[in-house]
């Protein structure tokens, strides 16, 4: 599988109604107050990379919503080419992986003062009522071995933050 990097173009595809079925709902702790938010799960593609797949979380207001400041099109550089968003992956996105060598590395693009452990993505993904592919994807990410490992204690608590390309 092919690790997404800084630098690297990649096609993100534009909000449509059946990517509802393809929503987790996060919850972390943070400040010592509990925190929540809604990403999307899609498979972009990686064009610098052979059009691999990247599996993308993207924050609600990011993808749906275009009056947001912080919509996907409002973003410098992007360019919007028919059905997908092109963008340069960039300090905007973080990222979360299964190892420090970048195997089964996946992307963020939220609002990065949100501050969480990078299981809570794969955990909620395979766990949660997201759409049996996006549960697929995850899988293949790694997402099963993770959930299997992280205790319910553990979830609020411990971990490795998503690192900022």
């Amino acid at each position: 599988m092919s690790v997404p990097e800084a630098g690297n173009t990649i096609a993100i595809p534009s909000y449509k109604p059946k990517a509802e079925d393809a929503t987790v709902e996060l919850e972390w702790s943070q400040t010592f107050k509990t925190r929540e938010a809604t990403y999307y799960i899609v498979c972009a593609k990686n064009a610098s990379k052979g059009n691999a797949d990247v599996m993308l979380f993207i924050q609600d207001r990011f993808y749906k919503d275009e009056s947001s400041p912080d919509y996907i099109g409002k973003i410098p550089g992007v360019t919007k080419d028919g059905d997908s968003f092109t963008v340069t992956i960039n300090d905007r996105f973080q990222y979360g992986q299964k190892n420090k060598e970048g195997e089964k590395r996946w992307v963020v693009l939220h609002d990065k003062g949100n501050k969480m452990y990078q299981h809570r993505f794969m955990t909620t993904t395979v766990q949660g009522n997201a759409a049996d592919w996006a549960k697929t994807l995850a899988n293949s990410f790694g997402a099963g071995d993770l959930a299997d490992q992280v205790t319910d204690l553990g979830k609020r608590f411990v971990g490795d933050y998503l690192h900022t390309f």
